[in-house]
């Protein structure tokens, strides 16, 4: 099942970085990222919001 999250923080850890999640239903998720793995993730999202503004764009006209 997804879940939405409520809020998140990105940490600096050392060479790493610790990116805390809390859900909507108040549970708390802790992953370990490297610099590089943040890099292609905030890459992958802007790729991802710019295919969606793109798309929006189109079905405006």
């Amino acid at each position: 099942m997804t879940q939405s999250f409520a809020r998140f923080s990105i940490v600096p850890d050392g060479d790493a970085y610790r990116l805390g999640f809390t859900l909507a239903d108040g549970a708390t998720v802790e992953l370990a990222a490297s610099f590089e793995q943040l890099d292609e993730l905030a890459e992958e999202i802007d790729r991802r919001l710019d295919i969606d503004e793109n798309q929006r764009q189109t079905l405006r006209g």
